[in-house]
């Protein structure tokens, strides 16, 4: 350890500002580097993560360059989330099963030949709205399988006593990537395109203010591409990772129905889980369209387009950076988690209820660094709850009921959405979702097992002093 931070060093008033500021615990989170395996997993990870932004910021507008139908946006994520959300079960119980490493692994290789095929696809314009509903769909088959796996793979990696501070430096860094990501691609996507292309190759540098609102088929088939260089760059670390416990951790002769089946059962019996995970089936219902629909609608409607919506996400990740760090040092209490999460989610909720208000990039970027630096702080918390609380060998399964919360409904969701706008307009959309995401916790702040969500279990599952 650094000598600023030793004892003998430290006098008392030196000591007090390190203790208070949280300085020694940040420090010793960045220890967790040293670890060979999670030093693997946290590279790789950001590296994939890195190129999946390039697929998240050219998706929308490849729809809306194919079709001027904006539920169409709703209707292609609609379609990647419906065999996610069927599959995401038998993800999890495969994971279990075979090692969340090989899962990802055999994920991550099969999720880049299909991306690779895309990406031909669009340079050479023989895409349409059809191939992209059908690329959709199976990807988010894919997804079912590895995003499980993904996080469950942390806790075979570091101790639990390490999982706050893996948690944080994972969430950290990966909503660093979000706060930089989305600008950045937003204007490399553009500049990619063929008009400003051809102006680089005839020496003169278009600026950015002189840009389209809107990137072409090479420049978003361009950025398919870069998606794939990345996570092919993501595998060396990924396959370098080396665990003992990459073994069975249920027994063959169990079939996998019956390995859900003991999921729900667990899950079920835990009442503070359970009545958190239908919670979040809820308000995922209601929130994650509009936000995944409306925001590029937004920034194209309102804004300057591309430019706008990755500018408005990257100070959305910023502020979640800031969330992240902020729960390495400062947790809540175990008997106040459960308050402290939910008085957050309201403030989230009147921060939605202002997006129908925004008129301005400038606006836009302040609303979401706030509303980021609240969802980093309250996901690493309620992460590293999950992981402290369920048993490891029953791990991949609740993740995957987890993930089935938040991504289960959320094809109706967006959906929905789309039409929605199309009927009722976009400062409807996001005015309704803002009254229920505000009205909702307030009320699960009601469930004693809500409240007191942060206690230990006792074997009933259900959270002691209850």
């Amino acid at each position: 350890m650094h000598p600023i931070f030793t004892e003998s060093f430290l006098n008392p008033l030196s000591r007090y500002i390190v203790e208070r500021l949280g300085i020694r615990k940040l420090y010793r989170r960045f220890d967790l580097l040293r670890n060979r395996n999670f030093r693997l997993l946290w590279v790789s990870s950001l590296i994939s993560m890195m190129g999946d932004f390039f697929l998240f910021v050219a998706m929308p507008f490849l729809v809306m360059n194919l079709t001027e139908d904006r539920s169409a946006i709703g209707g292609v994520l609609a379609v990647g989330g419906i065999p996610r959300a069927l599959f995401l079960l038998f993800g999890g119980a495969f994971s279990d099963r075979f090692s969340p490493l090989v899962m990802m692994k055999v994920s991550r290789v099969i999720f880049c030949i299909l991306l690779a095929v895309m990406s031909v696809l669009i340079l050479v314009e023989r895409v349409n709205l059809m191939g992209l509903y059908i690329f959709s769909g199976v990807m988010g088959t894919i997804g079912a399988f590895g995003m499980p796996a993904g996080m469950a793979m942390l806790p075979q990696l570091v101790k639990r006593e390490d999982l706050a501070s893996a948690n944080a430096l994972t969430g950290g860094a990966s909503q660093l990537i979000s706060a930089l990501a989305p600008a950045i691609v937003g204007v490399v996507v553009i500049y990619l395109s063929t008009e400003p292309m051809q102006a680089i190759m005839s020496g003169i540098w278009p600026a950015i203010v002189d840009l389209p609102k809107r990137a072409d088929m090479q420049g978003i088939g361009l950025a398919y591409s870069i998606d794939v260089v990345l996570i092919l760059t993501s595998m060396v670390p990924l396959w370098a990772i080396r665990v003992a416990s990459e073994v069975k951790t249920v027994a063959v002769r169990d079939g996998i129905m019956n390995s859900i089946k003991e999921g729900f059962t667990y899950v079920w019996q835990d009442t503070s889980l359970r009545a958190f995970i239908i919670y979040m089936s809820i308000t995922t219902f209601v929130s994650m369209g509009p936000q995944m629909v409306g925001m590029p609608v937004l920034a194209d409607d309102r804004l300057d387009g591309m430019r706008s919506f990755g500018i408005m996400m990257s100070a959305s990740g910023l502020g979640a950076v800031m969330g992240s760090l902020l729960a390495a040092v400062l947790r809540p209490s175990n008997r106040s988690l459960g308050t402290i999460v939910m008085l957050l989610a309201v403030i989230r909720g009147i921060g939605t209820f202002s997006i129908s208000r925004i008129e301005t990039t400038t606006q836009g970027v302040i609303l979401m660094a706030i509303l980021g630096l609240l969802m980093g702080y309250s996901s690493i918390i309620f992460m590293t709850w999950i992981q402290k609380r369920v048993e490891i060998a029953f791990l991949g399964r609740v993740m995957s009921l987890v993930m089935l919360a938040v991504m289960g409904l959320q094809p109706l969701s967006q959906g929905f959405s789309g039409w929605y706008i199309d009927v009722a307009g976009l400062t409807a959309l996001f005015v309704g979702m803002g009254v229920f995401m505000t009205v909702t916790p307030l009320l699960a702040l009601c469930s004693r097992d809500i409240r007191r969500m942060g206690e230990p279990k006792d074997n009933r599952g259900q959270s002691k002093n209850q």
